[in-house]
């Protein structure tokens, strides 16, 4: 062997050190983390987001008030949620993790706890005020922002099970719940949820959820491997790598995934008049519902799979895949008049729901890396949960101006197709690409 080819084997070899000095050590860590995330969704969500509207009759009836006046206590928490989203992130990056995210599990615990001795309709909207405050990072934030700092690899995956997760728990709390409120009373449900989520919640918000991994203490994210260049820049600034939140907020990346943020959570909102539109086209409020579990299954579902894909696919392909079954979806239940093919359009909806709910936040990782994640996907959100609540009335009066929910359908399948091509566009155009790419 000359000597020029040894030299050359030599460095690479030297090369091929660095590089794998770098990569994580064997942890379960990360895997921990996204048990975490998983329980977070499961019952975090499962419980605080998507029970609440189980107690409106009984909660009317004892209060001696209207449905329109107890259900406003879910819109005030709607509201001091989108709110929260301004700081959330910037917050959520600034405290440690487990005080942070246990101190809000327990604050809503608490929250249900004392509702469970109301006995007006003002203390409600009192106490969702401030469980709209203290639901948005552990619920909304905590589970996107941990597994995109724990895994570098996988990430669509773990990121796509967990989220998925918070549908599965949807279904089933909801009949939890509502056996709890038939068979115990409200006051004891509201209970029990606060105890189910302190034993199921805290052991992991306490002992597991640190914000990133303690690269001083040999911890380092699941299938992280960087080129020393990448880990000089990172280790010298003393930040993970990524774009500033300041810079990302001036890039065209983030003003097109702010639009498809917006734009998708329009389409989402038609979901709570699903069940009505079902109904004006001739199905019973039983088979409404079906087609609506049909979209909470496909959610599910979607958000699972894509994820899956994301790690393994062409990012734009499963995009485009995802978005022309969403916008599938909705063109069929435009046109559906029988139960069988209204539950399959509600499930190819729930699919496309994958775009925004998995694909966003993995998008937005891969554009802007780690560094301000939590506070760049915080004010992304935060737009698209105006644009929901907004969007919910917006659909109401499209119904009553025409009546009939079919031009607001049909607006959803012409959203899919501007929201695709914008995160197509943003993505290909990513700024942290470029970094990453010059530090090599």
């Amino acid at each position: 062997m000359t000597e020029p080819t040894r030299r050359t084997q030599e460095e690479t070899t030297a090369n091929m050190e660095v590089r794998m000095s770098t990569q994580t050590k064997s942890s379960s860590r990360p895997w921990l983390v996204f048990i975490g995330c998983c329980v977070l969704s499961l019952v975090g969500f499962g419980l605080i987001v998507n029970t609440p509207g189980l107690y409106f009759t009984v909660l009317g009836e004892t209060l001696n008030v209207s449905r329109t006046q107890i259900a406003l206590a879910s819109s005030i928490m709607a509201i001091a949620g989108a709110v929260t989203m301004l700081f959330a992130g910037k917050v959520m990056k600034m405290l440690d993790s487990r005080i942070l995210i246990s101190v809000c599990i327990a604050g809503v615990a608490a929250l249900f706890l004392a509702q469970s001795f109301f006995n007006a309709v003002w203390q409600f909207y009192i106490s969702f005020a401030l469980m709209g405050i203290l639901y948005v990072i552990p619920i909304s934030l905590a589970p996107s922002v941990l597994l995109a700092n724990w895994f570098e690899s996988k990430l669509g995956m773990v990121m796509g099970i967990a989220l998925g997760l918070s549908g599965i728990g949807g279904t089933i709390f909801n009949p939890i719940v509502s056996w709890f409120i038939t068979n115990l009373g409200w006051q004891t449900s509201y209970r029990l949820t606060a105890l189910i989520l302190v034993i199921c919640i805290l052991p992991f918000s306490l002992l597991v959820f640190k914000f990133r991994p303690d690269e001083a203490k040999g911890e380092q994210a699941y299938g992280h491997i960087v080129s020393a260049a990448v880990a000089d820049d990172a280790q010298a600034a003393g930040e993970l790598p990524g774009i500033e939140s300041k810079k990302a907020y001036r890039t065209p990346t983030f003003v097109l995934l702010v639009l498809v943020s917006v734009l998708l959570q329009i389409v989402a909102a038609l979901v709570q008049h699903v069940s009505s539109h079902e109904i004006a086209h001739g199905l019973t409020l039983e088979q409404g519902a079906l087609v609506v579990s049909g979209i909470m299954f496909g959610a599910a579902i979607g958000k699972a799979t894509i994820g899956i894909l994301l790690d393994y696919l062409k990012p734009e392909l499963t995009i485009v895949i995802y978005s022309a079954i969403g916008l599938a979806g909705w063109g069929l239940m435009a046109v559906a008049t029988t139960p069988t093919p209204a539950i399959a359009a509600g499930f190819m909806a729930g699919l496309g729901q994958g775009v925004v709910l998995v694909a966003l936040p993995w998008v937005i990782r891969k554009s802007f890396g780690q560094r301000d994640y939590s506070e760049i996907l915080s004010i992304v959100s935060m737009f698209g949960a105006v644009a929901s609540a907004i969007a919910v009335t917006a659909h109401g009066a499209v119904f009553d101006a025409t009546g009939s929910y079919v031009p607001s359908l049909v607006g959803n399948m012409a959203l899919y197709v501007v929201a695709a091509a914008c995160m197509v566009i943003g993505f290909r155009m990513r700024p942290f690409k470029e970094i990453t790419k010059q530090a090599k």
